[in-house]
């Protein structure tokens, strides 16, 4: 009894320690690319939390739902960040963070009529080609007069729908299509940034208010699909990085952005293609 009471407080241990490292690169991802480190994240804590005691019926959304608050965190030091460094382009968050929500509540709507698996392959499928397109090929200059904000307005119910669906951060998606109206990169990852600050929060809420309702397990630091103590584990190392990613991104080259970029895209779709 006495042993395996110490074998478990061990586990808790090391998978605190796990989420203090995972948090250095998940802040690092979101400061240099606009991302949460969702895709970083979410697996290690479907792998974690049952190590922490979290009952095995509820990992899964579990770790969905403290993911969205870490990248709700996380993207928050790095908006600052880049705010300071004047990288925000607030037209841009004006134009796409309201709609990105409003998709984001459609999605969620969505998600209980539409196969998971089917949306995770169509949106890899996506992302290889943006990935492709990123590096390869070269846009012309776009004008301000050939921005049609309802135009801007219709992606960002977009990309709230399919990041709502396959539990990506919209990131992932606010980049290369700023990358497309030829904004400056390490200005397209600060309003990246700010924009999944906006949908990870509300998305947060909706799973800690949505788990309350769907299961009756009384557990220390458990909130609906929220469990704190995983939070707090990646959070007290993201927000110290998070700055770090986005000094990054001021000062390296553009061409080595859209390339890591790029590749980071590609490891999103292989995860959803293995996912699926």
């Amino acid at each position: 009894m006495v042993w395996a009471a110490l074998s478990a407080q061990g586990s808790s241990v090391s998978a605190f320690a796990i989420l203090l490292i995972v948090g250095v690169f998940a802040g690092l991802l979101s400061g240099a690319l606009g991302i949460g480190g969702g895709i970083l994240v979410v697996p290690l804590l479907i792998y974690l939390l049952p190590a922490m005691g979290v009952p095995a019926s509820i990992v899964v959304p579990t770790a969905i739902g403290t993911s969205l608050a870490t990248i709700a965190v996380t993207t928050f030091s790095s908006a600052l960040a880049h705010q300071r460094s004047g990288n925000i382009e607030w037209k841009w968050v004006r134009w796409l963070a309201p709609t990105i929500v409003i998709g984001g509540l459609i999605g969620s709507w969505l998600g209980s009529t539409i196969p998971p698996a089917i949306l995770q392959r169509v949106f890899a499928v996506i992302l290889l080609l943006l990935a492709l397109r990123m590096v390869w090929k070269r846009q012309p200059r776009n004008s301000e007069k050939a921005i049609k904000q309802w135009k801007v307005r219709s992606f960002g119910t977009s990309i709230g729908i399919v990041s709502s669906l396959v539990g990506i951060g919209g990131g992932a998606l606010v980049v290369p299509l700023l990358n497309y109206y030829q904004v400056l990169m390490s200005r397209a990852v600060a309003v990246a940034a700010v924009c999944s600050v906006v949908l990870s929060a509300v998305s947060t809420l909706l799973y800690a208010t949505m788990g309350s309702g769907v299961h009756n397990i009384e557990m220390f630091g458990l909130f609906g699909f929220l469990y704190l103590p995983a939070w707090a584990g990646i959070v007290v190392t993201s927000v110290l990085f998070a700055p770090v990613g986005a000094k990054i991104a001021s000062v390296l080259p553009v061409r080595y952005l859209q390339r890591a970029f790029a590749v980071l895209l590609v490891f999103v779709a292989i995860h959803l293609l293995v996912g699926s």
